[in-house]
């Protein structure tokens, strides 16, 4: 064998060891890979943010949730939101609800009607012809008083009073048909909950035509950090949704002002719908 040959065999074997190293290398590597964390939308990445400022807690040890909490910070609600005729085709407007950070997801046989609904003049709104905005949609208080036994939760046109007595539900709360729910509160540890059931069919979960049955369920968490109230709602509706539903996380202020005060909201103006310019804008 000549010299240049046993060069080239020692050459191909230094070249194989070599690789072997590295694919070791790379299997090492690959046992300490961990997945990145699961995406949030902007909004709720930012509703991720810790007041400076401590927490007021009640007589009972529970944060003092008693305030106006206004200035709401972005809307979860991004750009997919964005629904006028005039601006996006009807299959533009779709792709960009695709793309949505956080929706309700229905059972197959329910999609065509949320579309239907969404695209349908503004009319087919139930907040169009007055009637209430209703829970979930009207999102977190714009007011609480605090109580040891009760809550009272305060939002135009809508005043809830909801009990932390530890009473048991009533199993007649069902069978009523209101625009805000039966409530019912407890404490799990700093964040209450409320859940609320007995809703009338006729409300919707949101504007985008999110559409619900009569045996919803919605349980809201309300968490005090500071001068920062953070709010969340599930849907659980079994009759047409795939999976409960949890909406982004809406983040509100503390009014510093203690002698700020809720004006009432204005009274709702039936609409003409022939009247309006663009009969599909609504949100």
């Amino acid at each position: 064998m000549s010299k240049h040959s046993r060069f080239l065999i020692a050459a191909v074997i230094a070249f194989a060891i070599a690789a072997t190293g590295h694919v070791r290398q790379v299997s090492s590597q690959e046992s300490s890979y961990k997945p990145p964390a699961k995406r949030v939308s902007p909004a709720e990445g930012f509703a991720r943010q810790k007041s400076s400022l401590a927490t007021s807690r009640a007589a009972d040890g529970h944060p003092d949730l008693t305030g106006i909490w206004t200035a709401g910070f972005p809307s979860p609600a991004g750009p997919y939101t964005i629904r006028r005729m005039g601006t996006f085709e009807p299959d533009q407007a779709t792709m960009q609800r695709g793309v949505a950070w956080n929706k309700p997801f229905y059972k197959p046989e329910f999609w065509e009607k949320v579309r239907s609904l969404d695209f349908s003049k503004v009319d087919v709104d139930p907040v169009f012809r007055c009637l209430p905005v209703g829970v979930p949609r009207q999102t977190a208080p714009q007011k609480i008083v605090q109580t040891p036994k009760e809550l009272v939760f305060y939002n135009p046109n809508s005043t809830r009073f909801v009990p932390v007595d530890g009473r048991e539900r009533d199993a007649e709360d069902s069978d009523y048909r209101t625009w805000s729910g039966i409530p019912l509160g407890h404490w799990e540890g700093d964040t209450l909950v409320v859940e609320s059931v007995g809703f009338t069919n006729e409300s919707w979960i949101q504007w985008q035509g999110y559409f619900h049955t009569d045996d919803m369920k919605v349980t809201e968490r309300l968490r005090r950090d500071g001068d920062l109230l953070f709010y969340t709602f599930t849907i659980d509706d079994p009759a047409v949704l795939a999976e409960p539903w949890t909406s982004d996380t809406y983040v509100r202020r503390l009014n510093p002002n203690p002698k700020a005060r809720v004006d009432e909201a204005p009274p709702c103006i039936e609409q003409d719908l022939n009247s309006i310019v663009d009969k599909y804008y609504r949100g």
